[in-house]
């Protein structure tokens, strides 16, 4: 695969990458190769287009090969809390005491249905551009 060029339709794209599933290692590596090198530029929408679908194979690929497992609900509000440098104590209008947010952050206890509700309201709403919902606690 080689460094795109503008103005090729999106046939003419697909002819000249031939994407398709990846299934070995030298072929996730190119595929890698072309999509570092998309994102350095303005992309057409024909190119865009590529860049999605070459996207979407890395990802199915990466899934495969490299499936980290799913994320545990603790984990999830240790890394939110890590991120948006939030304390312990500003989660006490959701838990009721700063020894439950300890205990819930040590995987001590779990977060229940309303609890979940209001982290998710928490993070969306003091942080733009999240999109966390209650099932990422629960």
């Amino acid at each position: 695969m080689t460094p795109i060029s503008s103005q090729q339709t999106y046939p003419e794209l697909l002819i000249q990458y031939q994407p398709k599933p990846i299934k070995t290692e030298q072929e996730y590596k190119r595929a890698l190769t072309v999509v570092e090198a998309m994102m350095s530029g303005e992309l057409t929408e024909a190119e865009t287009m590529l860049f999605e679908l070459l996207v979407l194979l890395i990802e199915n690929y990466e899934e495969r090969h490299y499936s980290m497992g799913e994320s545990k609900p603790v984990a999830t509000l240790e890394s939110l809390m890590h991120e948006f440098d939030v304390e312990p104590n500003s989660l006490i209008g959701v838990f009721g005491t700063v020894e439950i947010v300890t205990e819930v952050v040590n995987g001590k206890r779990k977060v229940n249905q309303s609890q979940a509700e209001s982290l998710a309201k928490f993070f969306n709403y003091h942080y733009s551009g999240l999109a966390v919902t209650p099932f990422d606690f629960i």
